[in-house]
């Protein structure tokens, strides 16, 4: 009897591959860098995917509030943090503002009033509708607190706020804090505090990963917790903000 080995024939189907590289690389998977990994040992002591790191730090947030969003951006972002140097103060905001290349906030302006156009074309508007004996009536209301996440590792983003803030101002959301990491392509960026400062955002925190969303989506004594997380990030933000979804909307 001929023995002919079996081989899976979706293993060389283009959309099978596809997929499978996609479940690898989402929040389903656990692929990260070396480095990554290096860190999570050295932080918790062992090797965890990471799922078990987004939620241990996001219970530790919940449980201890700004101490261990300190203790994370210490262990995390190696940069000491305290309850006050963890908000950008207002100065340093306008200040970047008033430093800032003139070309680029005539960009920055040119590129809002395109994204509020569109934004208000698209804008849910209440509804009346007439029926036997009364009516029906839907209206749309912004939630109160809004929170962006900024990436900050690789590049600088002003884009993010942009298509981020931009929004959530057209709908009249009334209270927007801005997450991007302690970094130079992040909180100590020039072009993203100008940003910030002339699209009217002025409360922005010191803090990216796992343990800003949660910051954000728990509250802490210095973070007042928020009703909405939008903006992206890695593989820690994104199961994040996986995580926290209930307790707050994403």
């Amino acid at each position: 009897m001929l023995n002919i080995p079996w081989v899976d024939c979706r293993s060389e189907d283009p959309s099978y591959l596809l997929a499978s590289l996609r479940r690898k690389l989402g929040v389903q998977g656990d692929i990260v860098s070396p480095a990554s990994r290096a860190k999570t040992k050295e932080v918790f002591g062992e090797e965890l995917t990471p799922s078990q790191v987004v939620e241990r730090i996001c219970r530790d947030v919940q449980n201890r509030g700004l101490v261990a969003v300190l203790d994370y951006s210490a262990r995390i972002d190696n940069v000491t943090l305290d309850g006050e140097s963890i908000r950008v103060p207002a100065n340093e905001l306008e200040k970047a503002h008033r430093d800032a290349d003139p070309g680029f906030l005539t960009a920055v302006r040119r590129i809002r009033a395109n994204v509020e156009r569109y934004q208000k074309a698209i804008l849910h508007q209440d509804i009346l509708v007439e029926t036997v004996g009364g009516y029906l009536r839907e209206r749309y209301r912004p939630v109160r607190r809004v929170a962006v996440c900024v990436p900050g590792g690789a590049a600088a983003y002003p884009s993010t706020l942009l298509m981020t803030v931009v929004p959530a101002q057209c709908a009249g959301v009334k209270e927007i804090a801005v997450l991007v990491p302690p970094t130079k392509f992040g909180a100590y960026n020039p072009d993203i505090l100008a940003t910030c400062f002339e699209l009217g955002v002025n409360e922005v925190y010191r803090l990216g990963g796992a343990h800003g969303v949660a910051a954000l989506a728990y509250g802490t004594e210095r973070t007042p917790k928020v009703d909405k997380i939008v903006g992206p990030g890695n593989l820690f933000v994104a199961l994040a903000k996986k995580y926290v979804f209930g307790e707050v909307d994403i």
